[in-house]
């Protein structure tokens, strides 16, 4: 039981994270908003499943939104927050629930390298988190990391993103901190104008524990408008130290 619920504790520090930072796919874009746009990521649903043995945790998370503003053509400056967010961890003789808001992430995103020739392109996200969480669903510490997204456009209208990413985060003994490094790559193909179709995997190792987590999923994006986007898409661990299941809701709105 005690193992189950450091992984449990560690699933649910990544989640919190994962929640807001990487809204709208795992694997960030490098594109940046226009200054004269705004653009509004939310994850409207996101329910992350896990089982270990005769023990179950369970995460929902709704309305994880990151605004992000344009200030230059290649600069723009976000903020994202945890609207709602509730927890609950189950054995045969114990239950633990939590139920909350979640909290607050700054970041900025530089497009520093761009190659029109070949449609590629390269970006630096640094990232910290203000702990603002209520009712016990984070850990109450300042975490930060920082990501670097690489996109490119190939033929037939494929596109692949890859993105190799630091997290500094509390660890769950809550006596410290532990580097998490992962990289993520997902390769999205647009069927039309207005409907496109992706696959997606991660892996992660962290610093505090010996286990190194997997996920893969897939997805599809439906562009309704102009300026707005859905994204369902469902993820699978791959790895012990993974969360089984993560099906999502995305939606994001362009102005």
């Amino acid at each position: 039981m005690v193992r189950f619920l450091l992984k449990a504790g560690g699933i649910a520090s990544f989640f919190c994270a994962w929640a807001v930072v990487a809204s709208a796919q795992i694997t960030e874009t490098t594109r940046t908003v226009d200054p004269k746009g705004l653009l509004i990521e939310v994850d409207a649903l996101s329910l992350t499943v896990d089982r270990d043995g005769s023990e179950r945790y369970t995460a929902l998370a709704a309305g994880s939104t990151l605004v992000s503003k344009g200030l230059t053509s290649t600069w723009d400056v976000q903020v994202g927050f945890n609207f709602f967010i509730t927890q609950k961890i189950e054995s045969r003789n114990f239950t633990d629930r939590n139920t909350g808001i979640g909290d607050v992430f700054f970041r900025t995103k530089w497009r520093f390298f761009e190659d029109e020739e070949t449609n590629t392109s390269v970006a630096v996200i640094p990232y910290f988190k203000v702990p603002t969480n209520s009712g016990g669903v984070g850990n109450d510490s300042v975490e930060g990391g920082v990501i670097v997204p690489w996109e490119s456009e190939l033929v037939g209208g494929l596109s692949l993103r890859t993105m190799a990413k630091l997290d500094v985060l509390r660890n769950a003994d809550d006596n410290g901190y532990d580097t998490f490094w992962y990289t993520s790559a997902a390769l999205g193909w647009s069927l039309t104008r207005f409907l496109g179709l992706y696959g997606e995997v991660e892996v992660g190792k962290s610093t505090g524990d010996g286990g190194w987590r997997g996920t893969m999923g897939a997805g599809a994006t439906l562009s309704i408008s102009k300026g707005t986007r859905w994204d369902v898409a469902v993820y699978r661990g791959i790895s012990s130290a993974a969360a089984d299941w993560n099906p999502v809701v995305r939606v994001n709105f362009e102005f």
